[in-house]
């Protein structure tokens, strides 16, 4: 099968990879049509990703169509449109059985060496984890799924709500993400903060963003202030790769407010201003991945057309340009916020 394998840092090349196949009962073989270029994916081709390293075969947002099934599979059959949570976990631990399975400890994760991911024409994967794709989306649209289930669950450890205010430092395809979540959820202002304006108009134009601000700016957590009364936001999102993002996101937030972190912010150690944290009796909360759950609210937003997935696409390129495609989704050039790799229709 044809493969974008990640051959080392800062290179990805065509690869005839060998097909997976089912090695259990409740497994299902998916042909992937569409997959996007995750954050994630570009720690990992700049060599700073704790888990996916090279080689590998990455990509985990992804949608296709199930090619075979294993005999107790009961839910799905060949042809069926399908996308993937790309989370193989225990299902036996305690986090499983709360249903939070974004934290079992034994969880295999798409597009690692324990589980090749999208950027292969196959995958394989539990049926518990494989999902249908309602006909009124498309495959493109499908590989946003995933993505909107990282919003959908950064939002709830948030507790977004309406007339919340909120700023969201990072604009790209998760930031982005967050920015139609909260429109959705009628949260206002809803400031985006970013350092391409080409991120912001997407934000501003296409999500619902009411203030776009742009940066470097030495005055942006007083910009912030004055457009929320001089309190600050009730919540502001980290999700652009920058450990400085944290102290600005500190004299951002008003008394008794959330910070989330969402960006990985491998690359560097956090310097806390710890006495502005107590002063204001902040909170600083971690999120990562999402639950089943997630991905079927993601599903439900994405039909009833709240919030409009495919606004952030920007490129969609056949898989043999998988190269390029990761250099857009490093870079922002070519205006380039959502990247797509494709292996079939559209």
């Amino acid at each position: 099968m044809r493969a974008a394998l990640l051959e080392t840092e800062g290179r990805l090349v065509m690869i005839d990879a060998k097909m997976p196949t089912i090695q259990s009962p409740d497994q299902i073989i998916v042909k992937v049509q569409k997959v996007g270029i995750c954050g994630s994916e570009v720690h990992a081709f700049r060599g700073s990703h704790p888990l996916r390293r090279a080689p590998v075969i990455l990509g985990h947002e992804m949608a296709g169509d199930v090619v075979s099934v294993g005999e107790s599979v009961v839910n799905l059959k060949k042809a069926d449109r399908v996308v993937v949570d790309p989370q193989w976990e225990c299902g036996e631990c305690f986090y499983c059985r709360t249903g939070d399975t974004n934290l079992c400890a034994s969880r295999r994760m798409m597009g690692t060496s324990s589980w090749p991911g999208a950027f292969g024409e196959y995958v394989v994967a539990p049926e518990k984890s494989v999902l249908g794709l309602p006909d009124s989306l498309s495959y493109t649209q499908g590989s946003l799924i995933e993505p909107l289930s990282i919003a959908v669950h950064v939002a709830q450890r948030a507790n977004v709500s309406a007339d919340k205010s909120v700023t969201i430092l990072g604009t790209g395809s998760i930031g982005n993400m967050l920015v139609g979540l909260c429109h959705a959820y009628s949260a206002k202002p809803i400031v985006a903060v970013d350092i391409h304006q080409h991120c912001l108009d997407k934000a501003r134009k296409r999500m619902g963003a009411t203030h776009a601000l742009l940066v470097p700016d030495e005055k942006v957590a007083e910009r912030v202030n004055d457009l929320t009364s001089g309190e600050g936001t009730d919540i502001t999102f980290i999700t652009a790769d920058d450990a400085l993002l944290v102290n600005q996101a500190v004299k951002m937030t008003k008394r008794r407010g959330r910070i989330i972190l969402v960006a990985l912010l491998t690359e560097s150690p956090l310097h806390l201003d710890a006495y502005e944290i107590l002063r204001k009796e902040l909170e600083i909360i971690g999120s990562i991945n999402s639950t089943h759950e997630n991905m079927q609210r993601a599903i439900a937003l994405a039909v009833s057309g709240q919030l409009d997935v495919s606004a952030i696409v920007t490129h969609v390129l056949p898989i043999e340009e998988a190269q390029r495609g990761m250099e857009l989704a490093m870079t922002k050039d070519d205006d380039a916020v959502k990247v797509i790799l494709s292996f079939g229709s559209a």
